[in-house]
């Protein structure tokens, strides 16, 4: 069990996340992969991306030990252009230290530890396929998910105040006037020494996981959220139409619906020349709706959270 000693100011600082770390929900999707026995509502899910999974993308278990478990992946779905994970990051050297320190290096994670360029490309290739196959397809479901548990601890903190809140959170959390413990396998005394502590709610985790950053500390909990895939998305709505205008809400629907798409397929689509969907593109991005990154001479353009959210949320479930 771990104790964090908290002031009177620190317990009034605590505050629940109402987005989701979905750079942690892809580390534990490709955990529950790697499970025998999965968690029952977690089962459909896994089922239906077991189906569309890319063989040639299995080498990311290599990551995974029943010790370890890589938690240094980026959440890219607010800047698509990043790479999912930084290798040369703390976290990730600290990750292959801990798989070579247990003799579970393989040829894959000892290239990305000597810092193989081939290596990094292929696992960036990876986690953009399980991310597409394992978060994007309920990306909707997750953020509405985290955004429901935090309101409800939100209005549990107005009633009751951050004593009631904590002691709701979570079976494996609780506080007793003055200290916050958490239920984990590891036994310490930790200190927020000035850093707010942040409770982070997850839909595809399973435990509570502790994790001291040198700005922040977090506590991520699960909640009991069944995943189902997000409701089709294929024009726009009426709402979305009157707030961009036709030819620019179908724009926007354009692209948060095809993956990397071109400025030549964005203008066959609206049935527009080239010039004037490069115009669209940058009327959408200026608000910061899209991102677009260059490969060569063809242009893609990738939607941001915003735009995911706006698309989908105009659509009457």
């Amino acid at each position: 069990m771990i104790r964090i000693r908290l002031s009177r100011d620190e317990l009034e600082r605590v505050r629940v996340a109402d987005t989701p770390d979905f750079g942690y929900e892809l580390a534990l999707g490709g955990a529950h992969l790697t499970e025998r026995n999965p968690v029952r509502r977690l089962s459909a899910w896994r089922y239906e991306v077991a189906h569309r999974w890319n063989p040639g993308h299995s080498r990311i278990f290599d990551l995974y030990t029943t010790m370890y478990m890589p938690a240094f992946f980026l959440d890219t779905s607010a800047q698509p252009a990043r790479s999912p994970f930084d290798v040369a990051s703390p976290p990730a050297v600290a990750h292959l230290r801990d798989l070579a320190r247990s003799s579970a290096l393989t040829p894959f994670t000892r290239a990305l530890a000597d810092g193989h360029e081939g290596a990094a490309s292929t696992l960036d290739r990876i986690l953009v396929g399980l991310r597409a196959t394992a978060l994007s397809p309920y990306s909707r479901g997750i953020t509405s998910a985290v955004a429901t548990a935090a309101a409800t601890a939100q209005a549990r903190a107005a009633i009751g105040g951050p004593g009631t809140l904590l002691n709701s959170l979570h079976p494996s959390v609780s506080w007793n006037g003055r200290h916050l413990c958490l239920n984990t396998v590891y036994d310490g005394e930790e200190d927020l020494q000035g850093r707010p502590l942040v409770f982070q709610p997850s839909v595809l985790g399973t435990r509570i996981t502790f994790n001291p950053l040198i700005d922040s500390v977090t506590v991520s909990y699960p909640i009991a959220a069944v995943l189902a895939r997000d409701p089709a998305l294929h024009s726009p709505s009426q709402a979305l139409v009157s707030l961009l205008g036709t030819t620019r809400a179908t724009a926007l629907v354009t692209v948060v619906t095809t993956p990397a798409l071109t400025t030549g397929r964005l203008a066959a689509t609206l049935g527009v020349s080239p010039a004037a969907a490069s115009r669209h593109a940058t009327a959408l991005r200026e608000a910061g709706l899209i991102a677009s990154i260059r490969d060569g001479r063809a242009v893609h353009h990738h939607p941001t959270r915003l735009a995911t959210d706006l698309a989908h949320g105009s659509v009457a479930v």
